[in-house]
């Protein structure tokens, strides 16, 4: 991606500060800017963007500093992130991190004596079903031989990788049904989407001007939130519309839950169907001006999304009076730079408008208080790929594809210990028995299911006596558990839950934002005693300390990650208390995954820097 690279550097700094809609949201593309000609940012950097924005200093280091991805210290040439998140793990993540390790002489967050590279943890790239991964720079690997990793460094100590933008992974798994653009081992560029009836539906809508029509169909069809929420579309539309003007769309493209990938699958082989749904959706409530949120994690959808986007505006589907209309729509896409948190919606909007990115109380709610404290339909990337197959087959078809519980279908993110790993679009409804059996294979190698976790790192885990549940979100919450983004991550008997727990306990605590107390105390408390626990240093009141921060967590936490944190720790410790005395009361792992020394576990790096609030002293339970 160098020639990418050299044309971006090829704009000015004032061309990018007038891009943007006020000088605080030009912030986060210009420390990009700085970040992608040296690798870091510097002091001199950091002074240039105060004076062109007129922020202080002050201000502009306690943006950066929130997100991982901006380093503001001289740094290695070639960052190397490796993914340590649950669905890597389990595919031989730590043997590529070691490899890593080993190769480059250094560890987590350490640089090179020859400054040619510089090692990160990465929180999830989003390539759970090919996993392991690392990327190095915007390249991304998956799946690649440990034995194979030196080769591959040595190549970028010559300065000649340059990977070719296209689709990482392989196509969707099963036959589809809504989402056909996604058979396609390529990207369906404009020709070739319009070809499969692309934008016949946004066509439609304008020619007849009808939106309450559109709108309609959306509500018959029952389509709801594919991000995680499940709170119906429609009903987030009008809440939206029938409040005052001006108004803003924005698609939430920051797939950070570990084990999910559907929305990068989207973004990177069928990009037009997310734009046609954001045109549609923008009609409906009135917004003259949407925004992409992209996580930063992905370089690869960024890339094919900025040239589809430049198409649609060439073609005269996006900007003013499209295909002759009323209507325009100003579409502009927004990277992230490295932050969990920015999954959660007002996390999002905060980011979006330049700010660090905690999350806001509700009420007021986005529809009434969102972007620049305006009204604000805010959707995920699967929620709006969905609106153009809805018009042009109508609501009541695709309310029939799922059950009475959950209408129309679901990709679904398989990975793990699972014969098939992929992303499959099913009928909301199937049996969880009928995905993991049917479609993905089973578990291979001879191995038994040991659980399931339904939603990444987020929901209570499933264990075997739940594989007849109905997939659909009512059922899966009638167990204590919930369904989120379907990123449906499976576990053969060789997990053990303890060192599960450890690895959630270590992501939820390096991704907390800071912001409550509950939250970053309780995850950074959490953290410890699991830390403590496959050490071999476990003591039998450890688990009732757990069981009360947890609690805490859950009741005080201002958003859904303080309040699901918790979640696999302690539905761990209560469907498989065996394991967790074993681990306290014997200092023994019996699936012989901890060291149960403290030489032999791999350390997650402290909390990443937050700036001011990194200094600030941290008031947490003491574990003894």
């Amino acid at each position: 991606m160098t020639t990418d690279k050299k044309e971006k550097n090829a704009r000015s700094e004032k061309e990018i500060l007038e891009e943007w809609s006020t000088p605080e949201q030009a912030v986060l593309p210009l420390l990009h800017y700085y970040m992608e000609k040296k690798n870091y940012i510097s002091e001199a950097d950091v002074s240039r963007i105060s004076q062109l924005t007129g922020l202080s200093v002050s201000d502009i280091l306690g943006i950066g500093t929130f997100y991982q991805h901006f380093v503001f210290h001289p740094t290695g040439k070639n960052s190397v992130r490796v993914c340590l998140t649950t669905p890597c793990l389990f595919r031989g993540g730590k043997k590529t991190f070691e490899t890593l390790s080993k190769s480059l002489g250094i560890g987590l967050e350490e640089t090179t004596p020859d400054g040619l590279f510089t090692l990160y943890p990465a929180q999830c790239l989003g390539q759970c079903s090919e996993a392991p991964s690392f990327s190095i720079n915007d390249d991304v690997y998956v799946g690649i031989p440990p034995e194979k990793i030196p080769s591959i460094l040595d190549e970028y100590r010559k300065g000649k990788i340059c990977q070719t933008i296209v689709p990482c992974g392989k196509p969707l798994a099963n036959e589809p049904i809504v989402f056909t653009g996604l058979r396609s081992g390529e990207t369906r560029y404009l020709e070739r989407y319009r070809e499969d009836h692309g934008y016949r539906a946004l066509e439609g809508l304008l020619k007849t001007g009808d939106a309450e029509a559109a709108f309609e169909q959306i509500r018959l069809s029952g389509v709801a939130g594919r991000g995680g929420g499940a709170f119906p579309m429609y009903r987030k539309l009008d809440a939206v519309r029938k409040n005052p003007p001006p108004r803003y769309l924005v698609c939430n493209a920051d797939e950070g839950e570990p084990g999910t990938f559907k929305d990068r699958y989207i973004m990177e082989r069928d990009p037009h169907s997310l734009i046609e749904g954001m045109a549609i959706a923008a009609r409906i409530i009135g917004a003259e001006e949407g925004f992409i949120y992209l996580r930063s994690e992905y370089p690869h959808s960024f890339h094919i999304l900025e040239k589809a986007i430049a198409e649609a505006r060439s073609a005269g589907l996006l900007g003013p009076r499209i295909l002759g209309s009323d209507f325009s729509f100003r579409l502009r896409l927004y990277r992230g730079a490295g932050a969990y948190i920015c999954g959660e919606e007002t996390s999002l909007i905060n980011s979006l408008e330049g700010k660090r990115a905690y999350p806001r109380n509700k009420p007021p709610h986005l529809s009434e208080v969102g972007l620049w404290g305006k009204p604000t339909e805010e959707q995920n990337v699967e929620t709006l790929a969905n609106l153009p197959a809805i018009l042009r087959n109508g609501g009541d078809w695709y309310a029939r594809l799922g059950d009475t519980k959950s209408p129309g279908t679901k990709l679904f993110c398989l990975s793990g210990h699972i014969a098939r790993p992929g992303l499959y679009e099913i009928p909301l409804g199937m049996s969880l028995r009928s995905l993991i059996e049917d479609l993905g294979g089973g578990i291979p190698g001879g191995r038994s299911l040991k659980g399931l976790l339904p939603a990444g790192s987020a929901s209570k885990m499933l264990l075997p006596r739940h594989l007849d549940l109905s997939l659909d979100y009512p059922s899966i919450a009638e167990v204590g558990a919930f369904l989120g983004s379907a990123s449906v991550i499976v576990m053969d008997d060789s997990v053990c839950m303890v060192d599960l727990a450890y690895w959630i306990a270590a992501f939820s605590h390096h991704e907390s934002c800071g912001q409550c107390t509950p939250c970053r105390d309780g995850t950074e408390d959490v953290y410890e005693i699991l830390l403590k626990i496959v050490q071999g240093e476990g003591k039998p009141a450890y688990l009732d300390l757990l069981k009360s921060i947890g609690t805490y967590m859950r009741e005080a936490s201002i958003c859904g990650l303080g309040q699901s944190a918790p979640n696999i720790p302690l539905s761990s410790m209560e469907y498989f208390e065996d394991e967790w005395k074993a681990h306290i009361e014997n200092h023994v792992c019996p699936a012989g995954v901890c060291s149960m020394r403290r030489d032999g576990i791999l350390l997650f790096p402290p909390r990443r820097s937050r700036g001011i609030v990194a200094e600030l002293p941290q008031m947490h339970f003491s574990v003894p």
